[in-house]
């Protein structure tokens, strides 16, 4: 039953890290279609400086197509 139990609690732990990490990533979206400057997203968002980059360049890509 412990075992259950860990894997359970681990589940729960994962999925909230996955919510956590989807709702930085809005924020970050939301900062960039507002042409907020790069640090200043990194500082609220709470990602890296190179993920935001990355959905930057995304968000362009999809722009120009």
């Amino acid at each position: 039953m412990k075992d259950f139990l860990y894997a359970y609690s681990d589940a729960i732990d994962e999925s909230f890290e996955k919510g956590r990490d989807n709702e930085r990533i809005a924020t970050a979206l939301d900062m960039l279609a507002d042409n907020r400057p790069i640090e200043e997203i990194v500082k609220y968002s709470h990602l890296p400086k190179e993920k935001v980059i990355e959905l930057q360049n995304t968000m362009a890509a999809k722009v120009a197509k």
